[in-house]
């Protein structure tokens, strides 16, 4: 089978099982007992459009997600929150989580800084985002909590 490139577009209603998928995913590496999403995707991504989620695909399978919103802080101007981002086990390490950040970081048009919120249990995505600083790919902020 050729490698096929990874593509990525925006979340439609078919995704929808996949995001909930990846969202029980991402609540077990960082021990939250359930989300709210399962409530609220519905109004909040496909009838509000509050977030943005896209979702990547490679070879036709589902590869990964990220969920994010645009935000202001006063010292750094405009900037995205990243709610959630997911990668297959078996697609990491295929760079399928840079380029959906890299999505993520250039949909809007003004944005200079990208920010989550991550458990301290979540040693994964950590490890993740310090990467991402190291190769000045993105301008992060982390914020660790303990659920």
């Amino acid at each position: 089978m050729k490698n096929e490139e990874i593509i990525i577009k925006r979340a439609r209603q078919e995704d929808l099982d996949f995001i909930l998928h990846a969202n029980k995913e991402i609540d077990k590496a960082s021990f939250i007992k359930s989300s709210a999403l399962v409530y609220n995707i519905q109004h909040d991504i496909f009838d509000k459009k509050y977030a943005v989620c896209f979702i990547a695909k490679k070879n036709g399978e589902y590869a990964g997600m990220i969920l994010f919103s645009k935000v202001y802080w006063a010292d750094r101007g405009e900037g995205i929150y990243i709610s959630q981002v997911f990668v297959e086990e078996k697609f990491r390490g295929q760079k399928v989580m840079k380029r959906l950040f890299k999505k993520a970081l250039y949909h809007f048009k003004d944005t200079k800084f990208a920010t989550c919120l991550v458990s301290d249990k979540n040693f994964r995505m950590i490890e993740c985002v310090k990467k991402f600083e190291r190769e000045d790919m993105l301008s992060f902020v982390i914020n660790r909590i303990d659920f």
